[in-house]
């Protein structure tokens, strides 16, 4: 408890603090919220795409934040958020948020627990337009990219592989920073991934990828809800490979796809939507 409350000091001195100073002094601050617990990469995109759009970003409280967007937090919200949504998902139950501003949610799945009067604007991930924030170039080195959930990254079946694949397999680890677990994932000419971000970050620079899955650390519906709702904004459906590390590197590699089309679509929408996010903030009274 004190390591971290010592972790939250710095944080405030070192990164809240200056923010508010800098974003105050150059007009484009923007408060907003994201899962920052874990340090798990899927979590900590906000940042890096309002930056990417002109903004300091400030990490605040859910209650305080101005914006939220990518990541499974909708659940985290208080019913009286009044500020804006973009692209978020959540866990399968119904929202309601009177008095917030929706420009878009994850997928259809959580459109349609959001209550009917609230509906409009993308459907899509914001994560897909990673391209636009990452768009260096990285030399391919491995046949394949393993990206295990944080659940799933001392699994048997992950050490199978990589003990089988040796140099042609790369297992990515998304408890690091966005920067690096991009980098990792672009560096690959194939993306097999139990995280929904690992999976995201591949389309948005279009790596085919499939989904695995180990059901003894993720089980059922409530796990898999938000890779449905995800497939169903690129009018796709998920079928994941359930692992048991008896499977080839070719036989992997067979159950990739890309989804070009439909990701590129929502790039375009997602791009817009975040070039008017000044203008919506303008227009709210936070």
């Amino acid at each position: 408890m004190i390591i971290v409350r010592i972790k939250e000091l710095l944080y405030l001195c070192l990164v809240r603090i200056p923010g508010c100073i800098i974003g105050r002094i150059r007009g484009n601050l923007i408060k907003v919220h994201w899962g920052r617990g874990l340090n798990n990469f899927g979590d900590c995109l906000s940042p890096y795409i309002l930056k990417h759009y002109g903004f300091t970003p400030v990490f605040v409280s859910q209650r305080k934040s101005q914006v939220v967007l990518a990541g499974t937090i909708l659940q985290w919200l208080p019913r009286d958020y009044s500020g804006i949504i973009i692209g978020t998902g959540g866990d399968n139950q119904h929202y309601e948020f009177p008095k917030s501003l929706i420009v878009g949610v994850r997928g259809y799945r959580t459109l349609g627990n959001i209550t009917p009067a609230a509906k409009q604007g993308v459907v899509g991930d914001p994560g897909l337009i990673l391209n636009n924030v990452f768009p260096q170039h990285i030399v391919k080195k491995y046949r394949i990219g393993i990206v295990p959930h944080f659940v799933d990254r001392e699994h048997k079946v992950i050490k199978v592989w990589k003990n089988r694949f040796g140099d042609q397999c790369l297992v990515i680890d998304v408890l690091r920073s966005p920067p690096k677990v991009i980098t990792d994932i672009k560096a690959c000419d194939y993306i097999l991934s139990s995280s929904l971000h690992g999976l995201i970050v591949a389309d948005a620079f279009d790596i085919q990828n499939a989904r695995f899955v180990m059901r003894d650390t993720m089980p059922g519906e409530f796990y898999d809800y938000k890779f449905q709702d995800y497939y169903s904004s690129l009018d796709s459906s998920d079928h994941p490979l359930e692992a048991d590390g008896s499977e080839t590197l070719d036989q992997l590699v067979a159950l990739t796809r890309l989804h070009k089309q439909p990701v590129q679509k929502l790039q375009k929408k997602l791009d817009l939507a975040f070039k008017s996010l000044s203008k919506s903030l303008s227009e709210r009274d936070f």
